[in-house]
Formats: C-alpha cells, sequence, structure tokens
C-alpha cells in the first residue's frame, strides 16, 4: 500500500468518524427533547448506531495502519536499503557472486593451515570481520551458531579472518567471547584484498566447485535466513 493510499484511507476514515460523532450527538440532543414523542425510538436507534459507528471506524483505521500500510512500509524500506547495499557491494568487490573465489592459504589460530586448494569440494564459509566492528560483533554469534549447526559436516569448512588483526589478538578475541569457529589473522589484508578494497563485515560462501555463490557486506539479520538455506543447499547437493 503506497503512502498516498493510506492518507486518502485514513482520510475517509477520519471524516466518517466527524459525521458519526455529529450524528451521535444530534440524535442524543433531538432524544431528550423529544423524550416523550413519537420519534423518540428513531433518535435512541441513530444514536446506537452512529455511538458503534465510531470505534468501528477507528479500529478499521488502525488494522489498516498496522497490519497492511507499516508492513508494506517496511518492506519497501527494506528493498530500498537492500539496493542500496548491493551497489556498495558491488563497488567494494573485487569477485561476485558467480566467479570463482580466489585462491589462498591461511594459518589459524588453532595451528592448521586452510588452503581453498583443499577445500576443493566442501562448502566453505568465509567471514572478514575486525575486533573493533560493531557490526561485526553483532554477527560474530549468529556465525558461531552456523558453526555448531553445520560443523559436524566433513563437507562443510568455515574460517573467520580478522582483517588487520595479529595472531594473539584473535586469539584473545575468541577466547574472550567464547567462539569455537576457526578463526585466523590477515594482518596485512593479503587475503581480504583478493576479495574487496572496503567493508566489513563480509561474508562470502563458496560452494565445493570453487565458485563464490553467497556474497555479502554489513550485517543484517534478515540475510541469515538466506544465508542458512544456501548452506543447507549447497551441503545437500554432496550428499
Amino acid at each position: 500500500m503506497s503512502t498516498s493510499t493510506y492518507n486518502a484511507l485514513t482520510m475517509t476514515l477520519e471524516i466518517g468518524v466527524l459525521l458519526a460523532l455529529a450524528v451521535a450527538i444530534l440524535s442524543f440532543v433531538a432524544m431528550i427533547i423529544r423524550w416523550k414523542g413519537p420519534k423518540r425510538r428513531g433518535h435512541v436507534i441513530r444514536l446506537l448506531l452512529s455511538s458503534a459507528a465510531i470505534p468501528c471506524l477507528i479500529g478499521i483505521q488502525q488494522a489498516i495502519l498496522w497490519l497492511v500500510f507499516l508492513p508494506a512500509l517496511g518492506r519497501e524500506q527494506l528493498a530500498q536499503i537492500d539496493a542500496e547495499r548491493a551497489v556498495r557491494l558491488a563497488d567494494s568487490s573485487f569477485v561476485d557472486v558467480g566467479d570463482p573465489a580466489p585462491g589462498f592459504a591461511l594459518a589459524d589460530a588453532d595451528g592448521s593451515t586452510f588452503s581453498m586448494v583443499d577445500a576443493k569440494g566442501k562448502v566453505v564459509l568465509i567471514n572478514f570481520f575486525a575486533t573493533w566492528c560493531g557490526p561485526c560483533l553483532m554477527e560474530l554469534p549468529h556465525i558461531e551458531k552456523i558453526w555448531h549447526d553445520y560443523g559436524n559436516f566433513d563437507t562443510f569448512h568455515l574460517l573467520v579472518i580478522g582483517r588487520e588483526e595479529s595472531m594473539d589478538s584473535v586469539r584473545d578475541f575468541r577466547t574472550k567471547n567464547g567462539f569455537s569457529f576457526p578463526i585466523a589473522p590477515d594482518p596485512d589484508r593479503d587475503v581480504y584484498s583478493l576479495f574487496a578494497r572496503e567493508l566489513i563485515p563480509r561474508t562470502i560462501v563458496v560452494s565445493p566447485d570453487g565458485i563464490i555463490v553467497y556474497s555479502k557486506a554489513g550485517f543484517y539479520e534478515h540475510d541469515l535466513d538466506e544465508l542458512r538455506s544456501i548452506l543447507t543447499q549447497q551441503i545437500a547437493s554432496l550428499e
């Protein structure tokens, strides 16, 4: 529902409320004046009907506001935000959905080495973050939940990468926050610069054949359903 349509409906309903109120007042006055007259019954009926119409019209107005207009406005604003995000993502990225994922190898905080070459044939989720990044701190508990839900699959690998972070800083950060996902530092942005020039958090899913199938920058909770759906589909394709 557009704003102009909502405003027109609201104005119509408000006029209806005012008319019902006027009828109620006139009917009440007429009922008092002609209490003993033969038309008293008609005034009483009009008073009752107009009095009932007022809350009904107000209720309809509120229902349109909360059940129709505000949800439509929210969807419109969300679509606008997503469109703006898509532009920023495209402007800041070196690779996009449909492109081959850049190859890299990186030592993680557990003493293992992650390699895109070795990960061939698996579904890979990569998340770039920084310890000072507010949206990253909001997103990472959800990444931890994904790790708990998908980490037992042999066909799935997750790596959280600290952009411009040291090995000590990512280890301390993981311990402090109680996270268990694999984490690695990228102190000189060597790996990050293969994917983008700016914007974190940044989340990427790479298919078993090495193609990027999901890429988002920033944290918005409504992205999580799409992310989980893609991970589920990609993992299921290997079964």
